[in-house]
């Protein structure tokens, strides 16, 4: 009897007990693209080099319009150059920004420092696949006019 009671509470406390995710790559394969650019942004304006480059298969394209890299060690130069630019600035930009996701394909529209001059607004394409971003593209950058409160 007590064998059975023993076993009934060691049961009821496994199904009580919250289901944690899995970690790891299987867990990262499974992200949805909407899921990668959202987590590619929150790191991004965080300037974690690391955790831009956990997003990115290890053969990713990255294309601007004065720039085109391939493959992570490309990718970890570019993102260096960026951070280490950025830090220079006295103030980081701040962004607004909406993600939306197509099948494979996630956007990015974003807008730079709304409200103050020199508002900048684009939007960034990723195709994902099995939870890397393959593909990165700056779609369009344009300045954002009468956006000066």
């Amino acid at each position: 009897m007590k064998r059975a009671w023993l076993l009934g509470a060691i049961l009821v406390v496994a199904c009580a007990s919250p289901v944690r995710p899995q970690e790891g790559p299987a867990a990262l394969e499974a992200r949805t693209p909407e899921q990668v650019v959202k987590h590619h942004l929150a790191v991004f304006t965080q300037h974690d080099l690391e955790g831009i480059l956990s997003d990115y298969a290890d053969d990713a394209i990255f294309i601007a319009a004065k720039q085109t890299v391939q493959g992570k060690p490309a990718l970890r130069k570019m993102f260096e150059s960026f951070i280490a630019n950025s830090k220079g600035n006295a103030a980081a930009p701040a962004f607004e920004a909406t993600v939306t996701a197509e099948g494979d394909v996630g956007y990015e529209h974003w807008v730079s420092n709304p409200g103050k001059p020199g508002s900048m607004a684009g939007t960034d394409a990723f195709v994902v696949r099995h939870g890397k971003i393959v593909f990165h593209t700056v779609v369009g950058v344009h300045a954002v006019e009468g956006d000066q409160k």
